[in-house]
């Protein structure tokens, strides 16, 4: 959950994940998208919404792309919601800027 986009190589990532499924089971990806066609991902060159160590943000046909050619099968997007600021807020565990912070900043 919300990890893809921190690993820098997401498709060994993905067959990581595709390995550690029994016969039969179901991956659930939460992750950031973009919008855009097949083919087309966001590389950031230094960080994303504030975010440190965001390398690859797919967009949705490239995402589902990626999970087929990992041998994943019967893919397909569930829900696609933008990031709140309540999702993204600062905690007692997390206290460091928030998205609404990023978002006053721009």
């Amino acid at each position: 959950m919300g990890v893809l986009y921190h690993r820098r190589s997401p498709l060994d990532h993905l067959y990581q994940l595709k390995d550690q499924l029994v016969s039969g089971g179901q991956l659930v990806l939460e992750t950031l998208v973009i919008e855009g066609d097949l083919h087309q991902a966001l590389l950031p060159q230094d960080r994303y919404a504030q975010m440190r160590n965001v390398y690859f943000i797919p967009s949705v046909p490239t995402m589902i792309s990626w999970l087929e050619r990992c041998g994943f099968k019967e893919v397909k997007m569930v829900d696609i919601s933008p990031t709140t600021n309540d999702e993204q807020r600062t905690t007692a565990w997390s206290s460091e800027q928030s998205l609404a912070d990023f978002r006053k900043s721009r």
